[in-house]
């Protein structure tokens, strides 16, 4: 069965078509979890289609039916993304195209179009992904293309795979130099080069601008990078690290929302401590415009906007990698009043849910008549009753989520803590909030910088205490410390089931983690990072001046000239010897011999008229000339030649001895 397969294969391998194919199913094969379901099964459906046609020409797709496909495709693509030139929409329409030309592809001319739009394919998959896996496997699909290129142009010429996948991969590392230089000095412009029209929003991982129970606890299950922080200074203890992202002021009884606009000035800001703490974020993408900061920022670039919030706003989406500079405070107050805004928002209490939280909160508001009492109280009773810190939380479906948690499951994750915190400090007359964020990250031993994670994700409150201001309150440090001294897992139960991330927080995989990351994080500076800015501040360290762009176009044409140069004398090299087939030397010997008779091979002429020639003058040896120059002609241009038949060739030609 398995020489059966593997016969059919290496048959199959011989049609141009199948190369074509394997081409356009590589290249696309990145796109598939991005195009609707129906697109990567209709793809797949012509590329086996085109396949079983390859002897069966008349078995391929009609125009008609070709024209229709590609009609009802444009108006799903559309339908699904709302618009047919999005980055997802058109890659998605691009795609189908080229499957259905595959039914209308007959010739050379034609498989050399679909490999060429091939290598278009796949620059569409750098709109995605910048990632190094992403890069790797784009450079061993060009090797593929151009291993098509020369199996689609071999004509009769048998040339085995391993040859053609040589000369490929010899192919693309004589490129990469150029590659290299044209990254380095082709001018960066600051913003796209073309607007692409906003798709219909697909679903995203990463934080919520909305928060009910189980959304941080299903986050948690993502490993994916959400940022990195590179400190000035010394990193600061993990209890201390609260990434701030957004701020939710309206609940409903279930779901935490950021609400109206906060109308409120921005109040000022003291600083018990002189210590800032300067450091730098980058930003994986996540087609929000909020950026994340530590705890306060005490100042902010002015490409970011700062809210009333203390929140930061980014001006468009972050859709590519973003690199931004903070400067925070840990310790703070303010002696402003509270707005009256903030004072309203800050203590609505939804009508006609929760009730019994809503009591609960009322009988603390009479019983102490601190504020500090009242939140002791409700943390003590977090801390002491039969509360529990999961992963796995019961549902509680409805609109008294809060009362269902507090009284009957008693089992919740971070944003179970919060929620019910925030609603009981309403319900005592404390205005309260709930902020939802990132809470620690993973020191990198090798660079000391720090990744945040989507299993950071984390969610708390913050309450207004006079001449303090807002302050923030964690209701998981009193049910789960270690989730803020140290990590998710080590506050979890022992029995817990944990993500399978979670499962190498130590041992050599870790250790291995650790390198990767770093890679990454040098990938993302230097590489996904390398914007105008870098480019203009790197040229100036090279040649220790300003470079503006015609000087840095100029250098480009000189690193690619001397880099020809450079190539062209290590393919031709000039200074080795070239080594003579060792074929032509034998058969040179065969030609010198017949020379001594008069029988001289002439430079026009090949291998057969000069042995028709020989033997009208020397017909007693018509036998071996005959065999020699069959053998001669096969070791020279046929590549399934054996060494038995060069030993057979070598024989002959030594033995032969014309006279006349």
């Amino acid at each position: 069965m398995t020489d059966l397969i593997l016969n059919r294969l290496k048959k199959l391998s011989q049609s141009p078509v199948f190369w074509v194919v394997l081409s356009l199913a590589l290249v696309m094969s990145p796109h598939v979890s991005r195009f609707p379901g129906w697109s990567i099964t209709l793809i797949i459906v012509l590329f086996l289609w085109r396949l079983m046609c390859i002897n069966h020409k008349n078995w391929l797709a009609p125009k008609w039916l070709v024209f229709l496909i590609g009609v009802f495709s444009f108006v799903g693509i559309y339908l699904y993304f709302g618009t047919p030139f999005g980055k997802t929409a058109g890659s998605a329409i691009l795609s189908i195209l080229l499957a259905l030309k595959l039914h209308e592809s007959h010739s050379t001319r034609d498989y050399m179009l679909l490999i060429s739009l091939s290598f278009f394919i796949i620059v569409t998959n750098f709109l995605f992904s910048q990632s190094i896996p992403n890069v790797l496997f784009m450079l061993f699909a060009i090797i593929i293309l151009i291993t098509s290129l020369l199996s689609i142009n071999q004509g009769s010429a048998s040339l085995s795979i391993k040859y053609k996948l040589k000369f490929a991969t010899k192919t693309l590392l004589q490129a990469i130099p150029l590659m290299l230089i044209m990254f380095v000095f082709f001018p960066r412009i600051s913003g796209p080069l073309w607007k692409l029209p906003n798709e219909r929003p697909t679903a995203q991982t990463g934080l919520s601008d909305t928060m009910s129970p189980g959304n941080i606890s299903n986050l948690i299950q993502s490993n994916a990078v959400a940022f990195r922080v590179n400190f000035d200074d010394a990193i600061p203890a993990h209890a201390k690290l609260y990434w701030r992202a957004l701020v939710l002021w309206y609940f409903d009884g279930n779901t935490w929302e950021q609400g109206k606009h906060n109308k409120s000035p921005l109040t000022k800001l003291y600083s018990s401590s002189n210590n800032k703490i300067r450091y730098t974020i980058t930003l994986e993408p996540h087609q929000k415009n909020w950026l994340y900061a530590l705890d306060l920022p005490a100042s902010v670039p002015d490409a970011i906007q700062y809210t009333n919030n203390y929140t930061l706003r980014s001006q468009h989406k972050i859709t590519s990698l973003y690199q931004y500079q903070m400067t925070s405070v840990l310790e703070y107050f303010s002696k402003s009043p509270i707005s009256p805004w903030e004072k309203s928002a800050g203590l609505k209490a939804p009508l006609n849910t929760n009730p019994k939280t809503i009591q609960l909160g009322k009988n603390l508001a009479q019983q102490y008549q601190s504020k500090h009492e009242i939140i002791n109280h409700v943390l003590r009773l977090f801390n002491q009753q039969n509360f529990h810190y999961t992963l796995k939380p019961p549902l509680t479906p409805g609109f008294d989520s809060v009362d269902q948690f507090l009284f009957t499951t008693k089992r919740g994750f971070c944003e179970h803590y919060a929620s019910s915190f925030t609603l009981l400090m309403r319900a005592a007359g404390i205005p309260a909030r709930v902020v939802v964020g990132f809470q620690g990250g993973t020191i990198n031993p090798l660079n000391k910088v720090i990744t945040v994670r989507n299993s950071d994700a984390h969610a708390w409150s913050e309450v207004w205490i006079k001449d303090k201001g807002w302050i923030r309150i964690d209701p998981t440090a009193a049910i789960a410390p270690q989730r803020i001294e140290k990590n998710l897992d080590s506050a979890l139960d022992a029995d817990e089931v944990r993500p399978f991330h979670m499962q190498f927080n130590s041992g050599f995989i870790r250790d291995i983690l650790f390198y990767w990351d770093a890679v990454d994080n040098q990938w993302n500076q230097w590489v996904v990072g390398y914007d105008q800015q870098f480019q203009q501040r790197l040229l100036e360290k090279i040649f220790n001046k300003k470079v503006d762009l015609s000087e840095s176009l100029i250098y480009m044409a000189i690193g690619f000239t001397l880099m020809i140069l450079v190539i062209s004398l290590f393919i031709l090299k000039p200074w080795h010897k070239q080594k003579s087939d060792p074929v032509v030397k034998i058969y040179n010997n065969f030609c010198n011999k017949l020379a001594l008779k008069g029988i001289t091979r002439k430079r026009h002429e090949g291998p057969l008229d000069f042995a028709n020639r020989a033997i009208k003058n020397l017909p007693q040896h018509r036998d071996s000339i005959r065999l020699i120059t069959r053998l001669y002609t096969r070791l020279r241009y046929e590549p399934s030649h054996s060494y038995k038949q060069f030993k057979q060739f070598k024989y002959h030609t030594g033995k032969f001895k014309p006279t006349r």
